[in-house]
Order: structure tokens, then C-alpha cells, then sequence
């Protein structure tokens, strides 16, 4: 029998979407809230094509009404799949109304562990009524920078245009060339189709990814501006947890930008070599950027 994912629907999409597109179930049951309304959308945009999918809005408290609509949502589902319900997302009551759910149906359950650079499923199976650890497993579901931006963005929601066409746009090709060929994917020059967020860079590997931002100073010149720290202050908050951001520069930080770095978590790569105004990286830089970026992203 085929096997349906039960999801809850939480402010952070990967949660529900990489054990999806690991298990690759023909049908998913979701439940979210009218605050992770849009997330759920989004989610139901990407997985549409390949997956059906039964949702409930439900009471993000009440745990007594949580289990009457998730009990609805299973309905057609119950007696033509095997249930298991993935209780990473959502809120503690939503977790504890679709455990006492799974626990009626005798249905395996997972919880998705993504704190050390890489994806965890820890699965609980019931024998003889008893609730038991089964296992864990690596989820590699291998996601694409377009499952990634749509899921954050919606389908139509971002475009890729490519280098900027100021002076900058020469950093940013050469970044991306210096990384083509030691990452997975990378896009330059994202942009959301609201015009909020202008990210230089995105680059994966695996299902671990990155936003850059890239700015460029006279050669030997401290980067002075907080332009690149905001936008990626900006596109952190929007993306969620899962990104991994990246300040690239071609001249010292600036001493008192430090502390708003390190509270925002963002690494900085300093390429000193790069001129404005060169095509490519020198090998030196080059080998720094890969570097850094495959440690920071889990690869190293």
C-alpha cells in the first residue's frame, strides 16, 4: 500500500517539503493555520504537479478541533494509503492533536532534525500498542534552487536576470564562474516579483543553499557602506532559517559592522585580489570563495 504524508504547516516550508520530495508520497494531508496561510500556498504550488494534496485550515490552539479536521482531511485518504505523519511543523498543539491522531490509527511518525548541515528523519513505529524509536535516516531529497525560490517566492513569484549591469555585475560573474563548477547550482541576480528583495547570488549544494551578497571597494579600501548587510538582513528574514548568507568582499569589514554580522550570523569571504573592474577571479580568491562556501554549507 502506498504510503500518504500527514504534515503540519509551520513559518518554515522546507520542514514539510524535503521529506515530500524524499518519499515521494502520490498524497499529502496538510494543516495549517490562517498565519502560515501563505506558506501553505506556497508549498501547494510546488508539490501540486506531482502530489495530491488534502489541506485543512485549523484552530492553531484548541487540540479538541485540530483532531475533528485532521480526522476530516484523512477521510478519503485512511482506507487507500498507510499513514505517516511528519510532526516537525506546526504549533505544539497541532503536534500533540496529530500524535493522539497517529496513535489511534497506529501510524509511523518522523520528526525532521536539520541543525547540523545535513537533513535527519527520526522515525517512531507502534508495536503492540507501545510507541517506539524505529530508526533515523538522511533525508537527501536533493531539492533545486527552483523548489527552494518556489516554495519561499511561489512559482511567479521570482525571476533570474542575471549580472547587474552597474560596475558591480563583474564581481558578481565572476563569483559565479569561480563556483560553477563546485557547487550544485548557482543563479545570479534573483529578484522577488514584488521588488522587494535583489539578491546578487544563490547558490546550492545538496539541499544546504546560500544568498550572496557581493560588493566591491577601491583596491586596498575598506567596504564602508551597510547596503550588502541590509539586503541580506532583508532576504534572511523572507527566506527563512535554512539560508545560509554570505558577504563577499574585496577589502577589510569594516570594524564596526562587525557586531551586526555576528548577530545576523553571515559569513564573510574576503577575495583581496579581485580589482573592480576584472573578469574572473585570481586562483588564489577563487579557491578561498569554494572553500568558505562549501565549509559554511556543510560540505567541507
Amino acid at each position: 500500500m502506498s504510503t500518504a504524508i500527514v504534515a503540519l504547516v509551520g513559518g518554515q516550508p522546507l520542514p514539510n517539503l524535503l521529506p515530500i520530495k524524499f518519499y515521494h508520497p502520490p498524497a499529502v494531508a496538510l494543516l495549517y493555520t490562517e498565519k502560515t496561510r501563505h506558506v501553505y500556498e506556497r508549498l501547494f504550488q510546488t508539490i501540486k504537479q506531482t502530489t495530491t494534496v488534502t489541506a485543512r485550515l485549523v484552530d492553531p490552539y484548541n487540540i479538541n478541533t485540530i483532531e475533528e479536521e485532521l480526522e476530516q482531511c484523512l477521510e478519503p485518504l485512511k482506507s487507500n494509503y498507510q499513514l505517516l505523519f511528519n510532526l516537525t511543523g506546526g504549533t505544539k498543539a497541532m503536534a500533540l492533536a496529530a500524535y493522539r491522531v497517529a496513535e489511534r490509527y497506529q501510524a509511523e511518525i518522523l520528526y525532521l532534525e536539520s541543525e547540523r548541515k545535513k537533513s535527519t528523519a527520526y522515525r517512531y513505529q507502534w508495536y503492540n500498542g507501545a510507541f517506539q524509536h524505529q530508526g533515523t535516516e538522511d533525508v537527501l531529497a536533493n531539492l533545486s534552487l527552483t523548489d527552494m525560490l518556489n516554495v519561499h517566492f511561489g512559482p511567479d513569484g521570482w525571476q533570474v536576470h542575471g549580472p547587474s549591469q552597474r560596475e558591480g555585475g563583474k564581481f558578481e560573474a565572476a563569483i559565479a564562474a569561480a563556483l560553477h563548477q563546485h557547487v550544485d547550482e548557482v543563479m545570479v541576480g534573483v529578484k522577488s516579483s514584488d521588488g522587494q528583495l535583489d539578491i546578487d547570488l544563490v547558490v546550492r549544494v545538496g539541499d544546504q543553499w546560500g544568498i550572496i551578497e557581493a560588493k566591491t571597494a577601491k583596491h586596498g579600501n575598506k567596504v564602508t557602506k551597510l547596503d550588502g548587510i541590509k539586503q541580506l538582513s532583508t532576504a534572511g528574514r523572507r527566506l527563512g532559517t535554512y539560508t545560509q548568507q554570505f558577504y563577499v568582499i574585496n577589502g577589510d569589514i569594516n570594524k564596526t559592522h562587525q557586531p551586526l554580522i555576528d548577530t545576523l550570523a553571515i559569513n564573510v569571504i574576503t577575495l583581496p585580489e579581485y580589482h573592480p573592474g576584472d573578469q574572473q577571479l585570481t586562483a588564489t580568491d577563487a579557491q578561498r570563495l569554494v572553500n568558505e562556501v562549501r565549509r559554511a554549507l556543510g560540505n567541507e
